[in-house]
């Protein structure tokens, strides 16, 4: 049944979930430290998602004048259109070639006319490798360390299976990227929408369906490619939305199981669409810099559209706190 859900708070409850969060935050300030590290940086920058492949402000989110009566939410109204900020960028923590296997992210920001703003984010692979957030901290700390210890500090972690199925999971979503235009991506954990949990996802909607550039060559590439088709035309994708079954098929704690289209087909119901424009020029380049500075969370949302589950719930307190600590450090840093 789609109202019968709970959340399972780690350590019994809330405040309990709370601690331990507390200490996985000092864990991630960790790994963003030994991130600028490798990068040779000055200042830290975001723990994850660090390199912005293109960002721009003056998108439109179009809400379908058919949206489901049970998805018509706050600022999610048929017909409606908000102004949407777009960042790309490549997941690793350590800037890197767009030409690198990695996954990439996309961060969008609505302004729902109400005196707030509404995040989403999301990354081009369906599930996370880690099932929860102590899962999650553990990993990144690992992997940001020795990588000729790493599969042997997992297994000692996380015991051998579990180790096997989170190095399978991360190079299964770590691949080539041809155009950022023919990505689909997940949010891949849970939220409320209304009273009905659910996940979402953005599905291109690109012609021609083969990349502008080649994308292969150069430190640039996804950026490149994307300017190539901007300057022709506009970029859409679809926003689609899959809603909880139950706790078997579309668990809310458990951010390693995909939710399946089998499980829960995904509803379409708007159209994000960046329009025809230059980004490569110095407007392009300013806007890209302003935005690449500002701090996105999926708890930037009203109450309606809060995140569900133990990954999310902890990414509002690691998110926050690495999110001040790179913006506290740019901030000393120009003035």
């Amino acid at each position: 049944m789609e109202d019968d859900w709970i959340e399972i708070y780690d350590g019994g409850s809330p405040e309990a979930e709370k601690e331990i969060f507390r200490q996985l935050v000092q864990k991630m300030l960790a790994v963003q430290e030994a991130n600028r590290q490798k990068a040779g940086a000055v200042h830290a920058r975001r723990a994850l998602h660090a390199k912005v492949i293109a960002a721009v402000s003056n998108a439109v989110l179009s809400i379908d004048e058919n949206l489901p009566g049970s998805l018509r939410v706050s600022h999610f109204q048929p017909g409606a259109s908000l102004a949407a900020t777009v960042r790309f960028s490549n997941a690793s923590g350590v800037p890197q070639p767009d030409g690198t296997a990695d996954m990439r992210g996309v961060a969008i920001r609505l302004d729902t006319g109400q005196g707030m703003f509404h995040d989403l984010l999301m990354t081009n692979f369906p599930v996370s490798h880690a099932r929860n957030a102590r899962q999650f901290v553990e990993f990144a700390s690992i992997a940001s360390g020795d990588r000729a210890l790493m599969m042997e500090r997992l297994e000692q972690t996380f015991g051998k299976s579990e180790a096997i199925r989170l190095v399978e999971a991360i190079a299964k979503g770590m691949r080539p990227c041809r155009s950022i235009a023919l990505e689909r991506f997940w949010s891949r954990g849970a939220i409320l929408w209304g009273t009905v949990p659910v996940r979402f996802n953005l599905i291109p909607d690109a012609s021609p369906a083969d990349a502008f550039l080649d994308t292969a060559a150069g430190g640039e590439g996804l950026r490149e490619e994307l300017a190539a088709r901007l300057a022709e035309r506009d970029v859409r994708y679809r926003l689609a939305i899959q809603q909880y079954k139950n706790e078997l098929v579309t668990p809310i704690e458990d951010g390693a199981v995909e939710w399946t289209e089998i499980a829960s087909p995904s509803i379409e119901i708007a159209t994000l669409r960046i329009p025809k424009q230059d980004i490569q020029g110095i407007e392009g380049r300013h806007q890209m810099s302003t935005i690449d500075a500002l701090a996105f969370n999926p708890w930037n949302a009203p109450a309606q559209f809060r995140p569900l589950g133990n990954l999310n719930r902890a990414r509002r307190d690691v998110y926050g706190a690495t999110a001040h600590h790179w913006q506290r450090l740019m901030a000393t840093k120009d003035g």
